[in-house]
């Protein structure tokens, strides 16, 4: 009859001395960093666009670009830049694309 009260009280015991090195360790940061899951990921300069008709088109440098839904399908956009060049590698075509905001694109 002492065997399992013993061992309850064992268990009881080591939960509690668990529970409380839980409640004083202070891992709020990995290595003395910020936390791993607190740092922002970079913001890609680069955007890679399928197409249609399966090509790729690579738009560099650009304020926005993405999908939008027109009249039931699917269209890229490409919003250049104020400041500096864009460049948009058209895959279907083969030509670039250079837009600048003081001489327009060509």
């Amino acid at each position: 009859m002492k065997t399992p009260i013993h061992a309850l009280t064992i268990s009881v015991v080591i939960l509690v001395f668990a529970w409380l090195m839980i409640e004083r360790a202070q891992a709020d940061e990995l290595f003395g960093g910020p936390g791993f899951f607190d740092t922002p990921t970079p913001k890609s300069d680069t955007n890679f666009l399928w197409e249609s008709d399966g090509s790729l088109t690579v738009v560099t440098g650009a304020k926005d670009s993405g999908y939008v839904i027109k009249d039931g399908e699917i269209e890229t956009f490409v919003i250049p830049s104020d400041t500096g060049n864009t460049f948009i590698n058209d895959g279907s075509t083969g030509e670039l694309i250079i837009c600048n905001s003081a001489i327009g694109c060509y």
